[in-house]
């Protein structure tokens, strides 16, 4: 198992791959289901307007169930026996992820809410302005999880670190990227630091922009990622981590 290399590969079919419980933590942003094209017929899980990537369209609840379970189930068989998976969602997605979850067997710890002060307003009028985005935090076992306290203090100004992320979704020039779905860095950051130890093993299953990816190797973490779109890994991941990471080719 080659460490900290990047594969343009379905995170399913790369996960078979891998031997049993090798990897310490996973954090996963998947597709939420909002684009505009298709969005659930019948289910949104909230349209974003001009959101229209052919990654995040489903065409019905069950077919975004299927997938969901399909990548979780691989999830729990790679973990470590006290292992966490991170995963992101939105205000209706996040229930579609909580079901397959909780069918795996897995064991809930916590949610985390991280609430954007500048969210964008909307525009109908007809409801609240979205301002929020969520993790789910579940272990594969009931006992003995990574939870570094002091660490995540050291972040928070030597705060305990809350389940409430007040974080400005507004990013400098050098980190914004192209990427629809990019995550601030300090969410990860946080995600990481929390949740593994020094030179743990993080897969991430969605790379999207890199985001985990940078807060890995800016903290001493080792990582796997695996990303479907070649444009994202070439034009905005590995210019961003740097020349010291090269992309394999899937085995």
């Amino acid at each position: 198992m080659d460490l900290n290399q990047i594969y343009n590969i379905d995170c399913s079919q790369y996960m078979q791959s891998l031997p049993d419980g090798c990897v310490n933590l996973v954090i996963a942003d998947p597709p939420y289901g909002i684009s505009k094209q298709k969005a659930f017929l019948g289910y949104s899980h909230g349209v974003i307007r001009g959101m229209d990537e052919k990654w995040d369209i489903f065409n019905s609840e069950e077919e975004y169930l299927i997938f969901t379970r399909r990548w979780l189930n691989q999830v729990k068989r790679i973990l470590v026996e006290n292992g966490s998976i991170l995963v992101w969602g939105n205000y209706r997605s996040i229930f579609n992820v909580q079901k397959c979850l909780e069918e795996t067997g897995m064991y809930y710890k916590g949610l985390v809410a991280w609430v954007k002060r500048d969210a964008p307003p909307n525009v109908t009028r007809r409801s609240y302005a979205l301002s929020t985005e969520y993790i789910l935090w579940y272990c594969r076992s009931e006992k003995g999880w990574v939870f570094n306290h002091d660490d995540l203090k050291k972040l928070n100004n030597g705060k305990q670190m809350r389940d409430f992320w007040d974080i400005p979704r507004t990013m400098t020039k050098r980190e914004h990227t192209r990427h629809r779905t990019q995550k601030k860095y300090e969410t990860a950051e946080r995600i990481v630091v929390g949740h593994s130890r020094k030179n743990d093993i993080v897969y991430i299953p969605f790379a999207g922009s890199g985001t985990e990816i940078e807060a890995c190797i800016k903290n001493g973490r080792n990582w796997l990622a695996t990303e479907m779109d070649q444009q994202y890994i070439n034009e905005i991941i590995l210019p961003r981590i740097g020349q010291g990471t090269r992309q394999s080719e899937a085995k």
